[in-house]
């Protein structure tokens, strides 16, 4: 039977001639085929994918994952990179990881991106005195690592075939498996891989508690530092240009005014879209009420810094803040909500839950969070 190739990587000439040398020193045998930027606009930024056969892949993934290729701590990497920004996605293998894994695609055509996809697996080890550990094991070469380099296969041979058929636009990718507690390890790999911007993928309003991704997704949130999208599967957003109506939700802290501001540098790549800048003030609170005319000051302060933007504001009174955004996001269908927070700790997490956390289990909107 003739060998059937597979891509398993898309990279610059610099980084696929890195991997390939790897492999073949490992005596894989691998394939380069040059793949054409269609866009006229960014002829240098050609890709090349690097094929093997697919009996050699389980083989060559347990190498790539031993070598920890490309780590953007090393300075070499970051001497042959293409300066491009990069986005990270995480998948569970779900129909919402295939949703974000489409937004990730999309943005990273739009701003000129590259896409690494993320899977985090949890492997059980029984210690040896166990009686019957032998069999009740999954070694790294075998059981569930088999499984979800298999999984990790038809994900990405799914989207070649998406790309092949104009649905998604082709952009460089690569994947990599990685094993650990996943919040955990989705942190290690974004202070590795330095992406630009980290893509969630979510069942939805009160459906999280199926999933892998969307039971972690909130901590995830308050441990990176670096911007979220998380993304429901019923989410009308695909791409930048479904970003039409933001709800900014501030308290107009230091730390949201720099938010907004990369919101409004972010926003240079969305066309007509409208910014309502949005308080609650909780009815059975003193400390953080506004008035109608501080949040207009607000806005005329916006409007003389941003002329270009379509800048609106809402003030709500309301002792419910999740409610009462998930109540206006729908009534004045709103596309993204966005909203800044601060990397929290382990107890912080526990016992004082983030506006971002209960909106995100109260909404079936696209959830956009900075840091300030």
């Amino acid at each position: 039977m003739e060998a059937k190739l597979l891509t398993l990587a898309i990279h610059t000439y610099e980084k696929a001639n890195i991997l390939k040398n790897l492999l073949e020193s490992n005596n894989i045998e691998v394939y380069m085929e040059k793949i054409d930027n269609d866009d006229p606009d960014t002829p240098a930024l050609t890709g090349y994918a690097v094929k093997i056969n697919d009996s050699d892949l389980s083989r060559a993934l347990s190498i790539m994952h031993a070598e920890q290729l490309f780590n953007y701590n090393d300075k070499d990497i970051l001497k042959i990179d293409d300066n491009r920004r990069r986005i990270l996605v995480a998948v569970d293998f779900s129909s919402y990881s295939m949703k974000a894994c489409q937004v990730a695609f999309n943005i990273a055509k739009q701003i000129n991106a590259k896409v690494k996809i993320l899977h985090v697996f949890h492997n059980i080890y029984f210690p040896s005195h166990i009686p019957f550990a032998d069999n009740l094991k999954d070694s790294p070469d075998e059981g569930l690592l088999s499984k979800v380099r298999k999984q990790i296969l038809e994900l990405c041979c799914d989207i070649d075939d998406k790309i092949a058929n104009k649905e998604w636009p082709s952009v460089n990718y690569s994947y990599s498996l990685r094993e650990g507690v996943v919040e955990e390890e989705i942190e290690n790999f974004v202070l590795e891989y330095k992406p630009s911007l980290l893509v969630l993928g979510t069942k939805g309003k009160d459906n999280n508690q199926t999933s892998v991704l969307g039971n972690v997704t909130a901590d995830v949130i308050e441990m990176v530092d670096v911007p979220v999208l998380a993304v429901p599967e019923s989410s009308s957003v695909k791409s930048i240009s479904d970003m039409k109506r933001i709800a900014f939700l501030t308290n107009f802290q230091k730390r949201d005014l720099e938010s907004f501001n990369t919101l409004v540098a972010t926003s240079n790549h969305f066309q007509n879209v409208e910014i309502t800048l949005m308080h609650i003030n909780r009815i059975n609170r003193q400390d953080d009420k506004w008035s109608e005319e501080q949040l207009g000051e607000m806005k005329k302060h916006f409007d003389r810094l941003y002329p270009q933007m379509n800048i609106k504001y809402k003030l709500i009174d309301s002792p419910d803040i999740p409610s009462a955004v998930s109540e206006y996001v729908e009534k004045e269908n709103i596309t993204v909500i966005c909203l800044n927070t601060r990397r929290r700790n382990l107890l912080g997490r526990i016992f004082m839950p983030s506006i971002s956390r209960k909106v995100l289990t109260n909404s079936e909107k696209a959830i956009l969070v900075l840091r300030g």
